[in-house]
């Protein structure tokens, strides 16, 4: 049976005992809850009351439990060693879930104490077996410069396998920024790639949001509509050409949108040639971008046979709410596809974005 990769699985970190591992100085002034009712959940960050907008459908546990059952694994590692079992899934590529709230800490000192601890534990929950539960940093993305260097950090101290940003507009940049070459810079050096992680939250800059009017209206656009934008940006940008190593993720929001969308930006380059400050991007985009896609989407195989069969890869999304669980491989499987298509997807295409750090581990190297 070939290897099977989650490249984008989840755990569920606790904020309060991250917050109590930053300096004390710091710790007044992080994020801590305060109360959910109504499904309205309440956090106090830098000491102002953020409320989110809209009611999330679970409360407090929205992102953690499906059907009112809690997903242990995401912060019970032998749990999720037994999920990864009864799955089939080799290894989990790990992100967070609380830590996506970082985005919305206005000071860059915090996110990245904040940061810094929460790759300090992902590191210790990753070594219950750290050749299945594989680690990626979150950065502080506020500062570049601070991203970069926790980025190094994680990599060479925790053995990481690369980084997440958020896609949306942090600290008053987008992905785009001439000031995150400093972190695209890291990456290509130290071999590993940044992934764009989207997840939805009032407060946060988020493209079409504006116009819903429920969570689920927010929740449907965010993801999709982010990475649509942090696409189009790093193309016009140039930033692949200027960093001819580097790996950017393009994650969570499904691949059926890709084709289209690549193809929409090559053919504006005709149009308007002096925006894309890189030269022509054709056939660069879906070299240089990967994905991941829904296990039950329906555009999966046009994607692949659209010139995307080397840069879509299979993601759990578990212990989300929305995951597919149980059976979530054999669904894949069971989907028909040829095997070597199938062999790409379920975990060739992973061992490509995550490179030689993530071949080291799975071969038992360091």
């Amino acid at each position: 049976m070939s290897l099977v990769i989650d490249a984008d699985g989840h755990v569920e970190e606790n904020l309060a005992e991250l917050v109590g591992a930053i300096p004390a100085a710091l710790q007044p002034h992080a994020m801590r809850f305060v109360t959910v009712s109504g499904g309205h959940v309440t956090y106090e960050i830098e000491g102002r009351l953020w409320r989110s907008k809209y009611p999330y459908p679970g409360g407090l546990q929205n992102h953690v439990s499906a059907g009112g059952e809690r997903r242990e694994g995401g912060r019970d590692p032998r749990v999720r060693l037994q999920v990864l079992e009864d799955e089939g899934i080799d290894a989990a590529v790990l992100y967070p879930s609380v830590g996506m709230m970082f985005g919305l800490l206005e000071n860059p000192d915090i996110a990245a104490a904040l940061c810094a601890a929460y790759n300090d534990w992902l590191a210790g929950y990753c070594a219950t077996d750290p050749k299945r539960l594989i680690g990626v940093a979150l950065l502080p993305q506020q500062d570049p410069r601070l991203a970069a260097a926790e980025l190094e950090r994680a990599v060479t101290r925790h053995g990481f396998v690369g980084g997440v940003i958020r896609p949306n507009k942090v600290g008053g940049r987008t992905v785009d920024h001439p000031d995150f070459d400093v972190l695209w810079e890291a990456a290509q050096r130290l071999d590993v790639p940044v992934g764009l992680h989207e997840a939805y939250l009032s407060g946060i800059d988020t493209v079409g949001v504006d116009r819903m009017p429920s969570y689920a209206g927010c929740h449907v656009v965010s993801h999709v509509f982010e990475q649509m934008t942090g696409m189009l940006v790093t193309t016009l940008a140039g930033i692949f050409q200027r960093f001819p190593g580097l790996r950017m993720g393009f994650l969570e929001a499904g691949c059926g949108w890709a084709p289209t969308w690549a193809d929409r930006i090559e053919e504006h380059f005709e149009l308007a040639p002096e925006d894309f400050h890189g030269g022509d991007p054709k056939g660069t985009i879906n070299r240089r971008s990967w994905l991941t896609f829904e296990v039950e989407e329906p555009g999966l195989e046009a994607t692949l046979r659209l010139d995307w069969a080397d840069n879509v890869m299979f993601a759990s999304d578990y212990p989300h709410h929305d995951a597919v669980y149980p059976g979530a491989v054999k669904h894949v499987r069971e989907r028909g596809l040829p095997e070597d298509l199938q062999r790409k997807i379920l975990g060739e295409n992973a061992l490509r974005f995550y490179g030689p750090r993530l071949e080291a581990i799975l071969s038992g190297g360091s």
